[in-house]
């Protein structure tokens, strides 16, 4: 009997090891053999799941932003709801560890090409607005449960709180070693308490 094949799993290995090279190498020096290597496959095998390079970029980034939303989704479900829960998850999106500094290296390569590129910048958008979605989301259970000032907008909130967290990621990752992991998740606590008055 022939082994069967999870295509799904094949895809996510794929892209995660599209993410480990771009992280390393950027967009313009990843080559399909550098990903085929780094997943274990040929590069016939990456052919057969991804129509040609840019696919399989849009892929790492999808598999970055997909990681980034589960860390943003967590904070109601899996945790007490409060302000602090919320903070803590906040800075799990920061380059506090190896594969976080990975994603953020992918991210701010597809930022560099989304200005020139219309159909990228809406797929960045979309992905925001999800972010967005996500933290407005939490800010209003906080306001139900009597945690957060009611008078708050939580998709400004939410806004607000995706320019801490970029800001803080984009100069650690461009200055890691001014930005380590203490002094990221200090800053962005200080800032986030700022926009998240508590009752």
């Amino acid at each position: 009997m022939p082994k069967k094949i999870d295509h799904e799993a094949r895809r996510r290995d794929i892209a995660e090891a599209a993410v480990q090279v771009i992280g390393e190498q950027g967009i313009d020096n990843a080559r399909l053999i550098d990903v085929a290597r780094a997943a274990g496959a040929t590069t016939g095998a990456i052919t057969h799941y991804f129509d040609d390079k840019n696919a399989l970029l849009l892929a790492a980034l999808d598999h970055v932003a997909q990681r980034i939303l589960h860390e943003l989704h967590a904070a109601p479900t899996q945790s007490p709801i409060s302000v602090d829960n919320l903070i803590a998850r906040a800075c799990t999106v920061l380059p506090i560890h190896e594969e976080g500094m990975r994603d953020w290296r992918v991210w701010l390569c597809f930022f560099s090409r989304a200005i020139a590129d219309p159909a990228l910048a809406r797929i960045n958008k979309a992905y925001y607005e999800e972010f967005r979605d996500g933290l407005g989301a939490a800010i209003e259970r906080l306001q139900r449960a009597g945690k957060l000032e009611p008078a708050l907008d939580p998709h400004i909130t939410a806004d607000s709180m995706l320019a801490a967290i970029d800001g803080i990621g984009v100069r650690a990752t461009l200055e890691p070693e001014e930005w380590p992991a203490e002094r990221q998740k200090s800053q962005l606590e200080a800032m986030l308490r700022a926009i998240l008055p508590t009752r």
